[in-house]
């Protein structure tokens, strides 16, 4: 009757029950108990037969052991168990590297706030607009470090950058290359269709244990698209190797831009999000629709009909 149940074993409690009305069936005392209960029975006039009102009192037995059995089936949790897949969701898998150098923090341009701090606020808009990507981050200066594998959780994304800070790290320098490796190296397993790097930075890389050149050589075997972002002005106080960001890009078939301004990076994070979007399956959820109510209302009408049955002969005006 039911496909699946939450508690199986619990059907093992009906073998007793069929047992025990096996034995009073063969004992020939089915009915028997109830009919004793009333002297009634032992009258000849009575409107109903013995008879028949025997048959009733067994009737009322079986029922109350079938109610049992559907009580038994009630506490099994019976049910039934599908798959739902859900409609294919767009997205991609994305690590974003945010350098925090000190340069990022002490200059000048991006004024009121610094570089970080703006940089910071476009992220997290980025982040709660990609609704259906996974999203990880890697924070770099003198070195670089993961800060969040790929996740999901736009919550806790959000928190992450919030904290980030350029303390955070305390090395010196703009390992731009560690930070492409390490990313890469978070990206080169995913199932995604599509699988870019952020690289966000307003220095020349120089120092880190890869140069960028080489790093990008392995974004590209992994299919990875880097997505480089040079932030500040030609001319400002910290040079920007912006032939460096170009060749490490367009040879991982992916785009470099160049953000002079605040108005200017959010034109560009808005342009990366209108970028790549592909279909990804998503997993087949298992649904159990319950059929508890059910089995427990079928257990409560025998039980009802078998008390009417029960009381009928017993009250029958002789």
């Amino acid at each position: 009757m039911f496909d699946q149940f939450q508690r199986p074993y619990l059907l093992f409690l009906i073998i007793p029950l069929l047992l025990v009305a096996l034995y009073q069936w063969k004992s020939k005392k089915i009915g028997g108990v109830l009919l004793i209960q009333s002297d009634r029975f032992q009258k000849q006039n009575s409107f109903l037969s013995t008879k028949l009102r025997f048959v009733l009192l067994v009737l009322t037995e079986v029922l109350f052991y079938i109610a049992g059995i559907f009580l038994v089936i009630a506490a099994a949790g019976p049910g039934e168990k599908y798959k739902l897949t859900p409609d294919s969701t767009s997205g991609i898998d994305i690590m974003i590297a945010l350098d925090i150098s000190g340069s990022m923090v002490n200059s000048y341009d991006f004024l009121p706030k610094n570089r970080l701090t703006v940089s910071k606020e476009l992220l997290r808009e980025f982040i709660q607009k990609r609704l259906y990507d996974r999203i990880g981050i890697v924070l770099f200066a003198g070195a670089a470090y993961l800060q969040s594998p790929l996740s999901s959780d736009r919550y806790a994304l959000d928190e992450l950058i919030t904290e980030t800070s350029d303390e955070d790290i305390t090395e010196q320098g703009t390992a731009v290359g560690d930070a492409l490796v390490l990313s890469t190296y978070r990206l080169k397993d995913s199932q995604a269709k599509s699988k870019i790097i952020i690289l966000l930075t307003d220095g020349v890389s120089n120092t880190g244990k890869l140069d960028p050149e080489t790093a990008s050589y392995a974004a590209k075997a992994f299919g990875i698209k880097v997505y480089s972002i040079g932030i500040g002005k030609e001319q400002g106080q910290y040079e920007v190797n912006y032939e460096s960001l170009e060749s490490i890009s367009t040879g991982t078939k992916g785009r470099f831009f160049r953000a002079e301004s605040p108005e200017v990076l959010q034109e560009v994070l808005n342009e990366i999000n209108g970028l790549e979007v592909v279909e990804l399956p998503s997993k087949p959820m298992e649904i159990h629709e319950t059929h508890f109510p059910s089995a427990l209302s079928v257990f409560f009408i025998l039980l009802g009909v078998a008390g009417l049955l029960m009381i009928y002969p017993l009250t029958e005006k002789l």
